[in-house]
């Protein structure tokens, strides 16, 4: 969570957050392909608008990065070898039917050696990778500019009519908020195992591939076990202040950045003119 400086989207409730991030699934599953690379557009550039460059050029960066290579394997390995059909019924011209016109159209967009591109290929590489991309860059965007305390309870608020059926919703709210807790713990012992890595210089070439696979199946090892301790740890200090279960867990929390009602009726109306150009141009 990133408190400063106070953007459009610090303002927008956290339930309204959680709504774009469920409906923006579902937008792109049903959009056309240039649909998509609008939305996933949209969402870069949401990204430059309202956030410094220190903050989302290496971002960006690293997940456009990813995109292109699930892009282009995608494109090159989901049709590469495409069925070989052989029609059953006769031609047209013995059945005194007229021959069918020539429309142009090619199922085929390219052909070179090994390497085919069909239509199927091409949109499904644009589909695997917009989705990717908004996905991943809307959860940043939701958890840069919204406390992991008022994600929780927003998903509690969301839940909350399942209690009828005996839903544990308190226990999936506390699992929500001590998991967006605990992912700043695992970036840190990466950090530091990294840090210690590179501070003892060890040379990678003279290791071989056998030590360099040993060095690492170590390094994985000591960061699971430093993982479980603090683990540990935060359940006997969740104890010791007197931690009872979450049915009789209250959050205490203070509104770090107060909502707006105009961003939160921006926020939906937005989402409203998605839904409806999707809808129209899908």
């Amino acid at each position: 969570f990133v408190p400063s400086p106070v953007t459009f989207l610090h303002t927008v409730d956290a339930r309204i957050k959680q709504i774009w991030l469920v409906a923006m699934y579902l937008l792109i599953a049903r959009a056309s392909p240039a649909v998509r690379l609008a939305i996933a557009g949209t969402v870069a550039a949401i990204t430059a608008a309202n956030f410094p460059p220190r903050l989302w050029q290496s971002q960006l960066r690293r997940l456009g990065l990813l995109c292109a290579f699930l892009f282009l394997t995608t494109l090159l390995l989901a049709d590469g070898m495409p069925a070989v059909l052989q029609t059953r019924a006769p031609p047209v011209s013995l059945e005194g039917l007229p021959a069918i016109p020539d429309t142009g159209y090619q199922y085929v967009l390219l052909h070179v050696g090994p390497i085919t591109v069909t239509h199927r290929s091409f949109n499904l590489a644009i589909t695997a990778s917009s989705l990717t991309f908004s996905a991943l860059q809307t959860a940043s965007l939701c958890l840069v500019t919204t406390p992991g305390e008022e994600m929780a309870v927003a998903l509690r608020w969301w839940l909350s009519p399942l209690r009828v059926l005996r839903v544990p919703v308190e226990e999936i709210a506390m699992t929500l908020l001590l998991s967006l807790r605990f992912m700043s713990l695992v970036f840190e012992e990466v950090r530091n195992l990294s840090l210690g890595l590179a501070a003892r210089g060890i040379n990678w070439d003279a290791q071989g591939s056998s030590g360099s696979l040993n060095i690492a199946g170590r390094l994985c090892v000591r960061l699971f076990g430093n993982l479980f301790q603090r683990s540990e740890n935060i359940a006997q200090a969740m104890v010791v202040r007197g931690f009872q279960g979450p049915q009789r867990h209250n959050l205490y929390m203070m509104k770090v950045n107060p909502t707006s009602v105009i961003a939160n009726v921006c926020a939906i109306m937005v989402l409203l003119c998605f839904s409806v150009i999707i809808y129209f141009f899908k």
